[in-house]
């Protein structure tokens, strides 16, 4: 295990376990205490890179042969990055609706996971939702269901990522409307540093990006990106959005 592997194994731990094997002590006269400390250094650690190595395998997502070079997993540990890319598409409120292949459904979240998405080295943060679908208003899922949606971002109470505001807001036991894109063989694909992932093997669908395609009932109150939505940014209520993405899609349609 060289330098940047053990680092990576340290993030990994709950700090619990660090502690309890750098505290590790054996008793014994003044002049053993050089090898006492000795062997407790290393037992902290051979109990360091024990630990690490189960932690991965009973983490590890099982990824298919689509993805190559790559490997995932989930990780109570993501890196927060705090800055996005600050430049987020102008899209007119039709354009939210057309430009990206996107169902829309209403739901609460089960379940969110943290993952890192290693591409030879080179390591992404995301975290996975699972929702339940309860109303289904465009797309391939049905009432009932239970999908799984990639998030542009880890999630961590208390912290948020630029440009995913809304997205930052989300916890278990949310309600919402969400619209995210499905993915399909035309874009699915995501390739870095010479490692190829399916986002199908962690995921059926994902947000184009964490502002715009989610509308959310919180303890706050309602949130989602009302500069984007100005026809109902005075909207309290997911009723409110319910019925003006009826309208939408009936506009849109006709």
């Amino acid at each position: 295990m060289n330098v940047k592997q053990f680092s990576d194994a340290m993030g990994e731990l709950d700090p619990k376990y660090i502690e309890e094997a750098l505290s590790y002590k054996k008793k014994g006269k003044k002049p053993r205490w050089i090898k006492w400390g000795a062997m407790a250094a290393c037992f902290a650690v051979v109990l360091v890179v024990s630990v690490f190595s189960v932690n991965q395998q009973r983490n590890q997502i099982s990824l298919s042969d689509n993805s190559t070079n790559v490997a995932a997993y989930y990780t109570n540990n993501p890196f927060i990055f705090t800055n996005g890319s600050g430049s987020l598409i102008p899209l007119t409120e039709e354009e939210l609706f057309t430009t990206f292949h996107t169902a829309i459904f209403k739901g609460t979240i089960s379940e969110i996971r943290n993952i890192v998405v290693n591409f030879n080295g080179d390591k992404a943060n995301r975290a996975i939702a699972k929702i339940e679908v309860e109303q289904v208003y465009r797309g391939p899922c049905s009432a009932g269901d239970t999908i799984s949606v990639m998030l542009p971002c880890p999630l961590v109470k208390g912290f948020w990522v630029t440009d995913t505001s809304t997205v930052s807001a989300m916890e278990v036991g949310t309600t919402g409307i969400f619209m995210p894109m499905i993915y399909d063989d035309e874009n699915s694909i995501w390739e870095q540093n010479g490692a190829k992932l399916d986002i199908r093997d962690i995921a059926d669908y994902g947000f184009a990006d964490g502002e715009r395609f989610a509308f959310l009932e919180t303890e706050d109150g309602l949130v989602f990106s009302r500069d984007a939505y100005s026809s109902i940014a005075n909207a309290t209520t997911l009723d409110e959005v319910e019925d003006y993405i009826e309208t939408m899609l009936e506009n849109l349609d006709s």
